[in-house]
């Protein structure tokens, strides 16, 4: 399956992993954020709009291999 892959380039990918989760993050906090000012006036929220989820609340632990 995955061989062979040097170890700069899964620390790199890891790096990009965890900054893009560091981003999506950021992002449903201002989605929360324009939900709450869209509530206290009355602004209807769009049909097409995703509804905010939460993917995760902390960092993953690595899976030690045995």
């Amino acid at each position: 399956m995955l061989r062979n892959i040097p170890s700069a380039t899964l620390k790199e990918l890891v790096r990009l992993s965890e900054r893009k989760e560091a981003l999506m993050a950021q992002i449903q906090e201002i989605d929360r954020e324009m939900i709450r000012v869209q509530e206290r006036f009355g602004i209807p929220c769009r049909d097409d709009e995703a509804p905010v989820t939460v993917s995760r609340t902390g960092p993953r632990r690595r899976k030690s291999r045995a």
